[in-house]
């Protein structure tokens, strides 16, 4: 296995796990992004979903690991997209870049991965 083919796969494991935890703390409740949610005009019920489908992402990318590179393409296409929607969501509401920054760095990451890894869905 050469050095690039590890690097690529912590990067999706690194990925899918930040999936995971920012998916689990809106889905647990964490103060801070209730607030956010409040703040963006949303429904809690959008932040639970929110955090479900970042949840999903996440372990389709580690399942994208060990079983079949389709679950790769799945997590990264939802994950990129809730970043997306992430993205225009903190410029809508006129945050700070600080706020704006970290999906879209999770974006350019993700898009970056199913891009180098040339994952296609057989048809």
């Amino acid at each position: 296995m050469s050095l690039g083919t590890i690097a690529l796969a912590g990067s999706q494991a690194l990925l899918g796990l930040v999936g995971v935890a920012v998916g689990g703390a809106k889905v647990t409740h964490q103060e801070d992004q209730v607030e956010d949610f409040q703040r963006f005009g949303y429904p809690q019920w959008f932040r639970i979903l929110t955090g479900l489908i970042e949840i999903g992402a996440g372990l389709a990318l580690l399942a994208g690991l060990v079983w079949l590179s389709e679950f790769t393409v799945a997590g990264g296409i939802l994950l990129s997209s809730v970043m997306v929607g992430a993205v225009a969501t903190h410029i809508r509401t006129g945050d700070p870049l600080s706020k704006t920054t970290v999906p879209a760095v999770l974006f350019a990451f993700t898009a970056g991965l199913l891009i180098i890894r040339d994952v296609t869905i057989p048809l």
